[in-house]
């Protein structure tokens, strides 16, 4: 007789590690990132010559790549409903926020940044559009599964592309708005992961 095979998922269960509990922790990620995106523009400072320069930004990029771990968690959670736009959604936004990383990358050791037009501007266009696709397409899977809060789907599907463009910009007001929506919806999201809240189809892990 054949000996019956073993899913690498169902092994990783066996020692101690599973696919729910991976989730709950993108969960617990996503509450600290989404608390951190309402903060950092708050306490952002004007001057690239401020002592807080670094420190904010070396903050927003480790948030950045925290993000890219929470959509890891969300897809994993939501996949089964998805469908195609949920692949779509993930795709794009994990993309559209790894473009921002490299983009952001810049601007931590740059004392002379904004200072004139940046020579990186059309690479910050796409990455702001391609983030804004991704998460306006990741809201609308979420919105649509129902496995995670609709609400919180269509605020990462509204604030996502006002976020990509509010830097470039330059208006305060709309940057802390945006990212207070945005971050407020991600850990809405997070706190779906984390807690596995019951849903009105009932999806529970």
């Amino acid at each position: 007789m054949q000996k019956a095979m073993t899913l690498p998922v169902e092994s990783e269960e066996v020692r101690g590690v599973s696919v729910a509990g991976l989730v709950r922790g993108g969960g617990i990620l996503a509450i600290i990132v989404g608390a951190s995106t309402v903060l950092l523009p708050v306490i952002h400072p004007h001057s690239p010559q401020s002592a807080a320069w670094v420190p904010v930004h070396v903050a927003s990029f480790a948030a950045l790549i925290g993000l890219l771990l929470v959509l890891v968690g969300i897809f994993a959670r939501q996949m089964p409903r998805a469908g195609k736009l949920g692949v779509a959604g993930f795709l794009a936004a994990f993309v559209g926020t790894a473009m921002i990383v490299m983009e952001g990358r810049e601007h931590i050791f740059s004392p002379d940044f904004g200072a004139g037009v940046p020579l990186g501007l059309w690479e910050l266009v796409l990455a702001s559009f391609v983030f804004s696709v991704g998460y306006t397409l990741l809201g609308a899977s979420i919105a649509r599964a129902g496995v995670l809060p609709r609400g919180a789907g269509v605020l990462l599907a509204v604030s996502g592309p006002v976020v990509a463009f509010s830097p470039p910009i330059g208006i305060p007001a709309v940057i802390i708005v945006s990212h207070t929506i945005f971050g407020v919806g991600l850990t809405w999201v997070g706190y779906a992961l984390w807690s596995g809240e019951k849903t009105r189809k009932g999806i529970v892990e």
